[in-house]
């Protein structure tokens, strides 16, 4: 393989690029990532709140409906009470009864603790979502900025995407597959540069930037002078040469 490791090292730059740029789309820009973070806090503690507010209101429901249900049996029995005709169905009797409000009472209390929670909780948020207003609506000013900035993002992407599509048209199959393979597997890194290191006396040895294995000077002018596509022994990424200011 020889001759297209600069339209390689174009097509990883461009790679990168489109990557970024599709990060920005899909995600908070850095310049309001801590106003993002505190509105976040703030609105899910509110949610918190009112989750609060909306579980004791239906605590407070289904209590109400246990209490119904339990004075209608408790009227009931008392209908019955005139006609046992035993002493035994008559003390029987008045233990449901007795039975029935003790239901009432408890269902009752559940009623009222349920609804002075979720007066607690409205109150508490009606006073959260207050506090909250100013931040919400410096939030969505800057979020309205940020969407009038996305069209750009957008079509810069674009054109980088046609330009990746460019590359690789321009590029064999097979060193294509290479990279493609070597991209996937390493995380988007699939090139090396080649570094070169000082040694004693003057002398000069060159060294995978990414895994720091030894590169061979010949690997070295292949790269410089034919644009060869070569791996690193070690690491297997294809190795690149970029001049150093």
């Amino acid at each position: 393989m020889s001759g297209h490791l600069e339209t390689i090292v174009s097509l990883h730059k461009t790679l990168i690029e489109l990557t970024a740029a599709n990060q920005r789309l899909n995600s908070i820009p850095e310049w309001m990532s801590e106003l993002h973070e505190e509105h976040s806090e703030k609105k899910a503690g509110i949610e918190e709140v009112e989750a609060a507010a909306a579980t004791a209101d239906q605590e407070r429901r289904e209590a109400e409906a246990e209490l119904a249900d339990a004075q209608e049996t408790q009227k009931r029995y008392q209908e019955q009470l005139g006609q046992v005709s035993t002493q035994r169905e008559y003390g029987a009797l008045l233990k449901e009864i007795d039975t029935t409000k003790s239901q009432i009472s408890a269902s009752e209390q559940k009623a009222l603790e349920a609804a002075e929670r979720k007066e607690e909780s409205d109150a508490k948020s009606a006073e959260m979502r207050e506090a909250f207003s100013d931040l919400d609506g410096r939030y969505n000013a800057e979020l309205a900025k940020w969407e009038s900035e996305k069209p750009a993002v957008a079509a810069a992407a674009k054109q980088l995407e046609t330009s990746a599509d460019e590359l690789r048209a321009a590029v064999p199959r097979n060193t294509l597959v290479l990279f493609d393979r070597l991209y996937e597997h390493c995380g988007g890194e699939a090139l090396s540069r080649v570094m070169k290191m000082e040694v004693a006396r003057g002398n000069a040895m060159w060294h995978c930037a990414a895994c720091s294995y030894n590169v061979r000077p010949q690997i070295l002018v292949e790269i410089r002078n034919e644009g060869s596509v070569n791996q690193c022994d070690s690491c297997k990424r294809i190795l690149f040469w970029e001049d150093e200011e």
